[in-house]
């Protein structure tokens, strides 16, 4: 749902995990129901935030999004793998910048630069879309609290069920407010995951499909997806897809949270 147009430097360290999943199996995707609910536009919620390039150390521009997960070192995000990797390139772009909470050009609990990116060398190599999730660690840009102690974050959750109910968070390019959408999340293959909600498009990339938050996406809950995958996270603003969170993505995790 993004597309990586900006020059990518090997600044990152990029670790490859355990043995893929498999590929996703490629059906033609669906059309949306027409009692699928619809993207709100909202002010927020302090665990997701929008991520910004940079030019000559100046915010120029949000184009994914990402969320606080659970850290030891309370400093790491999470999004998907095509927001920081050029797929099949092992390069991680450089200069970018996490803005909790943003909305309205305003950034209400401050902002992180990313210092590292952690993605599957599945991801890194061969652009395989069962991983096109990234773990980011941060720094504060100012004063020295990590991002996890000014607005919390999100539980983490592998191996899930495939179905049940997810409420997504995400940052369009083309607005400076957030959207978030409750709706159904299903299999799509044996190895990505499907949420239909109109209204999800670029700059979505890399918001959490959360399970446990309340319906309009506060209170804590826990990432069981991102929007990423197939088609990088969908073709369309309508249909959306994750890669499944099972061991693979899990070990892509315990390396993030390795590396200190």
């Amino acid at each position: 749902m993004t597309h990586l147009t900006h020059r990518s430097l090997a600044l990152a360290l990029l670790v490859g995990a355990g043995a893929a999943l498999g590929t996703v199996a490629t059906p033609a995707p669906g059309t949306a129901s027409a009692l699928a609910p619809m993207s709100t536009a909202f002010t927020g919620a302090a665990r997701v935030g929008a991520l910004f390039s940079t030019v000559g150390g100046r915010l120029a521009g949000h184009f994914c999004t990402a969320s606080v997960v659970d850290s030891p070192g309370h400093d790491l995000l999470v999004t998907a793998a095509h927001c920081a990797v050029q797929p099949g390139s092992g390069r991680a772009r450089s200069g970018l910048v996490f803005v909790p909470g943003y909305r309205d050009g305003m950034k209400p609990y401050g902002a992180w630069s990313v210092t590292r990116v952690v993605v599957g060398g599945q991801w890194a190599r061969r652009g395989n879309p069962d991983y096109d999730v990234a773990f980011l660690t941060t720094r504060p840009l100012h004063g020295n609290r990590q991002v996890q102690d000014v607005v919390g974050s999100e539980a983490i959750s592998f191996d899930h069920a495939r179905h049940g109910h997810a409420v997504a968070v995400g940052y369009p390019h083309v607005s400076e407010r957030p959207v978030f959408c409750g709706s159904a999340l299903h299999s799509f293959g044996r190895t990505q995951l499907e949420f239909d909600c109109p209204g999800l498009p670029g700059g979505t990339s890399g918001g959490p499909l959360l399970t446990g938050a309340a319906a309009n996406a506060t209170g804590r809950g826990s990432v069981v997806g991102i929007i990423g995958g197939y088609q990088q996270g969908g073709a369309t603003a309508d249909i959306s897809y994750s890669p499944y969170f099972g061991p693979g993505i899990a070990a892509v995790y315990r390396t993030a949270l390795n590396q200190r």
